[in-house]
């Protein structure tokens, strides 16, 4: 079967798991391909500032057949190769990582699928897809020879066939719900593993729907002039309001800041903000309200990173909260709770299901960082959470980066925020870049400033960049940022 990986060279190989396993990215995380053109319209390579030029972001849009539900134009074609960046968003991480720690735990390569899918179209439509794909691959796994060897190799469970595990990031932990509220393929289903879903949802999707309106997205707390846009960037709020996958990521909870307690979103708040009126009544309409349970559901999520919370509009510009919406109008709370960066932490739990570990990863890095796929791995191989041992981030030691969500300028000094190196006065962040010819690496000192840790960070050329921290104790962790020129819009 020869070499599956480093994280699982010292498993015997009984222990491998005979199920059939489906690996499912988060949004943005596949490759688009115009099936009229065969040209790639997302993921073609490491993203650089001219993919935001008004006509790329028009190729994204749906066209007026997809609009009344007419799907095929766009046709997925894998899991994202190179690492790349999106407005609001921060930067998307490949998937290889993930792959190389599931196949680690297999027995077979053929027992793992991957399923890409068009990130623009609505969950619900793509979560179909994903139960016949699924289903098709289990079929398949256990007619082939290989399966009928490792099941009998298996030390727990000999004699049973194997059954379904999906292992999900961010958006694709939300396909997986909807697929389990069909009573019908919960019983082939044996575990679900998702890693930072938002299953409540994101401020960061109203703020999409808003960009243009006033504030950049989600600007660097340091310095503002950090973010560039030459003008409201009509183009990108024109792509999110038309996109049902954007609509879906919207906050389920109380998020909007009405100076008592909060209260939920409505379909009128989101064409309020810049949503489309159809999409927003459309997104109201399928909103799950069951919350029924993932057969035995495996939760890892991001925490201690600054992320939004909640969000306060006035004359319909958003203005990002990175405070929870706590207690009642007469006695009102805002408490920081936290999260992955992209999904607060509130979002990303289950009432009910134990965290199998809470993780010091921003969301990108919870589809890639070795010390996710090593627990997902040992998930894989061992089926019970007992065996995992406790969850992990607890307060005491919590570390986090916090860097600009926008573009930064190339030449200009910005600053990423550390948290967790208190005690550490030779303390420092890496910047290597990502996908360039020639690869670039350095290191920045953190310095105290403000009461806070700072790395003064400068990048002469464009390009994709990796900034990593590692803390005292810990797994590093990492965010992407884009160093762009401003480009034309035209």
């Amino acid at each position: 079967m020869g070499d599956r990986g480093t994280a699982g060279r010292d498993v015997p190989r009984p222990y491998a798991t005979h199920d059939a396993v489906v690996v499912i990215p988060g949004i943005m995380g596949s490759v688009l391909v115009d099936r009229r053109t065969e040209k790639k319209v997302w993921g073609d390579g490491p993203v650089v500032a001219s993919w935001f030029t008004g006509a790329a972001l028009r190729r994204l849009r749906l066209d007026a057949d997809e609009l009344e539900g007419r799907y095929g134009r766009i046709v997925p074609e894998s899991l994202l190769r190179y690492a790349a960046w999106f407005p609001g968003f921060r930067g998307i991480e490949r998937y290889r990582e993930l792959l190389r720690g599931v196949h680690s735990a297999v027995a077979d390569p053929h027992a793992v699928r991957e399923f890409p899918y068009d990130w623009r179209l609505p969950v619900a439509h793509n979560a179909r897809l994903l139960a016949r794909d699924a289903l098709g691959h289990l079929e398949r796994w256990r007619a082939s020879g290989a399966h009928d060897r490792a099941r009998r190799r298996h030390p727990v469970q000999p004699q049973e066939p194997a059954k379904l595990v999906f292992v999900a990031h961010s958006m694709g932990g939300l396909l997986v719900r909807h697929l389990a509220l069909d009573p019908a393929i919960r019983p082939f289903i044996r575990t679900c593993v998702t890693l930072g879903t938002p299953f409540y949802g994101t401020p960061k999707a109203a703020v999409l729907l808003n960009s243009g309106r006033g504030v950049p997205l989600l600007p660097a707390k340091r310095p503002a002039s950090a973010i560039h846009r030459r003008d409201p960037d009509d183009g990108l709020r024109a792509l999110a309001a038309g996109l049902p996958g954007v609509y879906d990521l919207l906050p389920a909870y109380r998020c909007l800041d009405d100076g008592g307690a909060g209260r939920r979103l409505t379909s009128a708040d989101v064409v309020g903000l810049g949503g489309d009126r159809d999409q927003a009544e459309a997104w109201a309409e399928r909103q799950v309200t069951d919350r029924t349970d993932l057969p035995d559901h495996q939760l890892l999520m991001g925490t201690a990173q600054r992320t939004a919370q909640s969000m306060r509009v006035d004359d319909g510009v958003v203005t990002p909260l990175f405070v929870s919406l706590r207690g009642t109008d007469e006695v009102p709370r805002r408490e920081d709770e936290r999260g992955d960066g992209t999904v607060p932490g509130f979002s990303a739990e289950v009432p009910g299901v134990r965290p199998a570990a809470r993780l010091f990863q921003s969301h990108s890095g919870l589809g890639m960082a070795d010390v996710v796929v090593r627990q997902v791995a040992r998930i894989l191989r061992d089926g019970d959470i007992g065996t995992i041992g406790p969850p992990m981030g607890t307060e005491a030691g919590q570390a986090g980066l916090d860097t600009p969500d926008g573009a930064v300028l190339p030449g200009e000094t910005w600053t990423a925020v550390v948290t967790g190196a208190e005690d550490r006065p030779d303390a420092f962040c890496t910047v290597e870049s990502v996908g360039a010819r020639r690869r670039w690496a350095d290191t920045f000192r953190i310095e105290r400033r403000d009461g806070e840790r700072h790395a003064p960070v400068t990048l002469d050329r464009p390009g994709l960049y990796r900034v990593t921290f590692q803390p005292p104790e810990g797994a590093p962790i990492s965010q992407l940022v884009l160093a762009a020129d401003p480009v034309n819009d035209d």
